[in-house]
C-alpha cells in the first residue's frame, strides 16, 4: 500500500506519540521510515530571511542552539525506533514546518505522512497556525494525524 513513511517530530509529547504510532504502522507494513524535525525559522524572523549576509555572532549562536536541539530530538527518535526494532533515516530541515514536511515527503517518496496535533481548534490555529492542518490541506500523500489526549499539551 505505502512504500515508505515520513514522521514529523518536534520534541513534544504528542510528537513522541506520533512517532510511536508511526513506527507501529511501519513495522506492521514493513516499510522504511524517515523522521524529520523542522527548525521553524518563522519563530526567529532574522533567520527566516534567505538574503541575509552570513549570520552575525548572535544569529550563529541561535542557529547552533537550534541545530543542537534538533539533533537531540532526532537522536531520541532514533533510540525510540531502535527499541521498536524499526530502522529510520533522520532529516533536519530549516523553514516552514508544514512546507518542509511536504517537500521532504515528495523527495523521499513517502506515501504516508504522520504528524501530531495538539488539538488547538479553529481559534488556536487562527493565531498560532497548525502544522498538522497545513500538511493535511497541502499534502498529496495520505496523512495520519495523531491527536493528543483531552487536557494534555
Amino acid at each position: 500500500m505505502f512504500r515508505s513513511m515520513l514522521v514529523a517530530v518536534d520534541g513534544s509529547d504528542i510528537g513522541q506519540k506520533a512517532l510511536e504510532q508511526g513506527l507501529a504502522v511501519a513495522r506492521a507494513m514493513e516499510i522504511p521510515v524517515h523522521v524529520v524535525h523542522v527548525i521553524q525559522t518563522a519563530a526567529y524572523p532574522a533567520l527566516a530571511l534567505s538574503d541575509l549576509p552570513p549570520p552575525d555572532i548572535a544569529q550563529q549562536a541561535l542557529l547552533d542552539a537550534l541545530y543542537r536541539e534538533a539533533e537531540e530530538i532526532l537522536a531520541g527518535a532514533e533510540r525510540t525506533a531502535a527499541a521498536a526494532g524499526v530502522p529510520v533515516t533522520t532529516h533536519k530541515q530549516l523553514g516552514h514546518p508544514g512546507a518542509e514536511i511536504i517537500a521532504l515527503a515528495r523527495k523521499v517518496g513517502a506515501g504516508l505522512i504522520v504528524v501530531g496535533s495538539h488539538g488547538k481548534g479553529k481559534l488556536g490555529r487562527l493565531f498560532l497556525g497548525s502544522t498538522s492542518s497545513y500538511v493535511v490541506d497541502h499534502a498529496t500523500s495520505t496523512v495520519m494525524v495523531v491527536r493528543c489526549e483531552p487536557g494534555a499539551s
